[in-house]
Parts: C-alpha cells; structure tokens; sequence
C-alpha cells in the first residue's frame, strides 16, 4: 500500500500487495485515500497520481450513492454496503479506458486497516477492481468461436450426432435430424444405437458391443464404415456413409461423434446412370445395326457411281484424245504455215531486201561523195541523209534477223573474255548508227572491267537500249517535246556488284518500243541476266539497269595494268 503503516499492518499491506487484483479505499468525500501495488500499476501512469483523484474520476459508471457519506443512501444495500461483481468501464489517470469488474463493501473505521495511516475519517469504502482487458477479449473469442461452431453444424450436409461415454446423445445437427426424420428436441438423452444402429440391413439385430460405435466409445478407435444402414423414424432404411471419432479432454475420452451422410441421392443418381448406360447400349446396338444397314447400301450406291464414272471418263478420255488429235493436227498445219511465213519473211529481210538496200546505199553514198561537184549543197546534204538512212534500216534489218536467229535457236552467244568498258564502247557507236550523228549527247562511265560475254550481241543491245531511252523508234524519227527544249543526254554507267555486270542506260524517253526492247532483253536474256526498268524522280525518262554474270572474267582490273589495256 501507499501510506506506511505500522508493523502489524504493513504484514497486511504486504498481503493486499500481493493481490491480483487493484484495491482502492475511498473516503466519504469520494476520494482515493489509500491503493494497493496492482491498483497504482493498473490506474496510475508515469507523471499522474492515483491516491488524491476522485472516485467517479476513475470509475465514471460506479453508483455514487455507495459512497460513504452520500445524502442517498440505497435501500438495498446491506449493512456492510457489500455489492455484487458488477462490470463498468474504468479510466487511468491519463483518460485511457479499459473493462473492469468491481466489488466494493464499506469499512466501518479506517484504523481498522491500517494503524498510523494518518486518516481519522469514521468510514472508508474499499473496492476491489479487476482488470478485464483479457478476459473480455477472451469471452468474446468463445462466444465467436461458439457461434461459428454453431453455424457450421447447421450448414453442413453431413448428420453430427454427439454422445457421451454411453452412447447417449447430446448433440445433433439439423442434417442429421432430417435424415432420421427426427425433430432434433426429440433425440436428446436417448441412446444412439437403440435408436438408429438396431438392426442390420437384412433386418436381422446388430449387437451394440459389434457396432463402431461402441468400439470407439470402448478403445477410442477412429472407424469409417461405407454402406452402413440406419433406421428413420418411420421405420425406413437409410444407408448413410458414417464415420466414428472419439472427443477426449485432455487424456480423458469424453465421449464420441458419429457423422453420416445420406448415400439415398447417390444410390438414386447411380441407378438413374446405371439404366441411362443400359439405355444407351441399347440403342447404340440399334445405331449399330442401322448403320451397318446405310453403309452397306451407302457402299453398293457407291460402287454403281464408281463404275459409271470410269465409263463415262474413259468415253471422255477417247473423245478427248480424238479432239485433241485433231487440235494437234490443226497446230501443227498452222506452226508449219507460221514457220515457213516467218522462214519466207527472213530471207525477205536477209536475201531480197537487205540486197537491193545495201546497193541503193552505196550508189547514194557515191553520189553524195560527188568529186566533180556537180550537184547543189541541199541536194548533196539531201543525198548524205538518205544514206545515213539506208545505213540505219540496214543495221536494224541485220540486229532484228540476228535476234530472230538466237531467239529461234538456229544461232547461240559465243562467250569471249573482254573488256566491259570496250563492249560499251562499241555500243555507243552502234547507238550513233541508230540514231543518228550529232542527235544524241553522250554521258559514259566504264571502268575497266573483265567479263565473259558475247561482245557483239551484248554491243548490239546497248545499241538498241540507247536508241530507245534517245526516244528514236524504228523510223529513226523522235518525238517532239511539247515544252519546246528537252536535254537529249544519254547516260551510260557500267560497275561490278558482286559476281555481275550493271549496266544503267538513262536518257530522256521512257522507252519500251515494240523493236528495240524485244532485241534487247531477248540478248540479256541470252546471257543468263536481266533488264530491269526504273523511274528516276524528277526526270521525264526512264532508267534501265542490265544485268549480266561475269562468267570466267577476271572482273574489275586496276587503272595501267596490261590486262586494262
């Protein structure tokens, strides 16, 4: 305690000390006089004091008519104002809040506690305050844990029934009761076995020392029994899956619990599955029988149509190979007619019209000399054009007839190692032949490159390739601009990429006239290339890029060295 009493009391003070629980005494001014070692640990905080506070303070809800020294005493108080436990919310001198149990009861003289407490008042109330912090904690736990027990043993679809050490029941679950066809009021107390476990399911008795139950009630055996038979109330069988589990406190078994559950609905489901299989082997055997039956028909249908067909297709097979015996026949009379056409319109070109133009060349070309002077400038200009023009029809009679030659077969390239930049040489000059001199402008790029290729023919393309980006056609004559001024340069720039021969011709014409572009990729076409076609922007004409495998050449060849040369 917090006063210091005399020798006799502070044995009592050691005693109250030692309580579990806080002890206050209170004046008949409802203040805190005097406390015990557990009331100042439980009420008191660091930097407040207990003993001084007034009672309410502390106990905000205690009956302040219990004070001693109230003007309103209550009535049923006895003498010694003795109350019951009652429970109320206390507060700690720093406001906090915590439950408590208090009991108070009056002292009749303060000296009767403690000698030399320096109190003179006649009258003290003392009360004993418990702290309820844990205990309230604890009592809601299982009162929770208690309903939520309650509420899984009425959802569970499984019967429980509990018993004690003689079978008797002293819990049942709703489930359980239904299944027996019990109200659960009318189970409690009676024994289990007498009640469900009687009789087997022949009918015949089951001793209660053979049943699980008893077993388990006997050794404390944990049992689970499939199929085992019930007995409802109404004097039916139900066969339940049950399973037996002893309830022990502690190391003492107290007892036991049966839970069962209801196989009537899975008996149910397995005859409705057992007469669905028989059903349906039933009349998969029938869909069997039909089957075989449509496929036999199904098969003999299909044989008649087999056989039809291969009638039918072989009558085709023959008309068809008459027809195209005499479509052959027909083909044939006309590629032998188209051939001798094409034979005929050669030596036209090659024999009767190459001839008489090569004469008219050179009898023009020697008036056009005229030594003696004895024709008029413009007659003599006239007469050197006519033979330039004679020369050009020339030139591309023979390329057209040496394409037709290679196209046909009759003639093939013949590969020769060769300087690239001499092929593009020769190519330019052919162009001029074309073209015209002085018509055309001349932009070539030819690095010394080693190729092997048909340089004649691969000359007689870029000829032609020329002539066609020039915007000359086979009459020699070129279109008119209709922005009056166009630059007539043409392009030739020759490089190796990798194992080929690029060659880019571009000029101001897109090209493609029906002579000059035939010749041209029929020949790269020759050599295992090709010819492609691009726009260039921002220019009116066309880019064409040729290309043709080095073969056995060496490729480019360093500037001065002999093989440049």
């Amino acid at each position: 305690m917090s006063s210091r009493p005399s020798r006799g009391a502070a044995r009592l003070a050691a005693i109250l000390d030692a309580l579990p629980d806080a002890l206050l005494l209170v004046n008949a001014n409802g203040t805190v006089v005097n406390a015990n070692t557990i009331a100042l640990e439980t009420f008191e905080t660091p930097g407040t004091a207990l003993v001084g506070r007034g009672l309410l303070d502390l106990l905000p809800q205690f009956d302040s008519k219990l004070i001693p020294g109230s003007m309103r005493r209550p009535d049923h108080i006895d003498p010694r104002a003795r109350t019951k436990p009652t429970r109320m919310t206390a507060r700690r001198t720093d406001g906090t809040e915590f439950p408590v149990e208090v009991t108070s009861a009056n002292l009749p003289n303060g000296q009767h506690a403690y000698d030399g407490s320096g109190y003179t008042g006649d009258e003290l109330l003392m009360l004993v305050v418990r702290d309820l912090a844990g205990t309230v904690d604890t009592e809601a736990e299982l009162a929770r844990s208690q309903r939520q027990t309650e509420m899984i043993l009425r959802a569970a679809a499984e019967g429980v029934v509990g018993t004690d050490t003689d079978g008797r029941i002293v819990l049942v679950n709703p489930a359980a009761a239904q299944i027996l066809g019990y109200r659960a009021g009318e189970l409690g107390g009676r024994e289990l076995h007498t009640l469900v476990l009687h009789s087997r399911a022949d009918g015949s008795p089951f001793p209660y020392e053979e049943s699980p139950l008893a077993d388990t009630l006997r050794s404390g055996r944990k049992h689970r029994v499939r199929g085992q038979v019930l007995w409802s109330k109404a004097g039916d069988k139900v066969p339940v899956d049950l399973t037996t589990s002893p309830v022990r406190d502690g190391d003492q078994l107290v007892g036991a619990v049966m839970t069962f559950t209801d196989r009537r609905p899975y008996d149910a489901l397995v005859e409705a599955q057992a007469a669905a299989e028989e059903r349906y082997a039933q009349e998969r055997e029938q869909l069997a029988e039909e089957h075989a039956a449509a496929l036999d028909a199904l098969r003999r249908r299909h044989a008649a149509e087999i056989e039809e067909l291969i009638e039918r297709q072989a009558e085709e097979l023959a008309a068809g190979e008459d027809r195209y015996a005499a479509l052959g026949e027909r083909e044939k009379d006309r590629y032998e007619a188209l051939a001798a056409r094409h034979e005929q319109l050669l030596t036209l070109l090659g024999d009767s019209l190459r001839g008489p133009l090569d004469e008219l060349r050179r009898e023009l070309a020697a008036l056009a000399a005229d030594d003696a002077g004895q024709l008029w400038p413009e007659a003599n200009q006239v007469l050197h054009h006519l033979s330039a023009g004679y020369s050009r029809i020339t030139t591309l009679i023979d390329n057209v007839l040496g394409y037709q030659r290679l196209d046909i077969g009759s003639e093939e390239i013949t590969r020769t190692k060769v300087m690239l930049d001499a092929v593009v040489a020769a190519g330019v000059d052919g162009a001029v032949d074309l073209v015209g001199p002085g018509r055309v402008q001349f932009a070539v790029h030819a690095p010394p490159i080693e190729a092997e290729v048909d340089p004649g023919r691969l000359a007689t393309a870029l000829a032609h390739l020329v002539a066609d980006v020039a915007g000359v056609d086979a009459t020699g004559n070129a279109p008119v601009s209709a922005a009056g001024y166009m630059d007539n340069t043409v392009v030739v720039a020759a490089a190796q990429r990798g194992s080929v021969v690029r060659i880019e011709v571009r000029g101001p014409y897109a090209g493609g006239d029906p002579v000059h572009e035939p010749i041209v990729r029929g020949i790269v076409r020759a050599h295992g290339g090709v010819l492609q076609t691009h726009q260039v922007p921002g220019m009116s004409g066309s880019a064409y890029v040729l290309e043709v495998p080095i073969g056995g050449g060496a490729g480019a060849v360093a500037a001065g060295l002999p093989g440049a040369l």
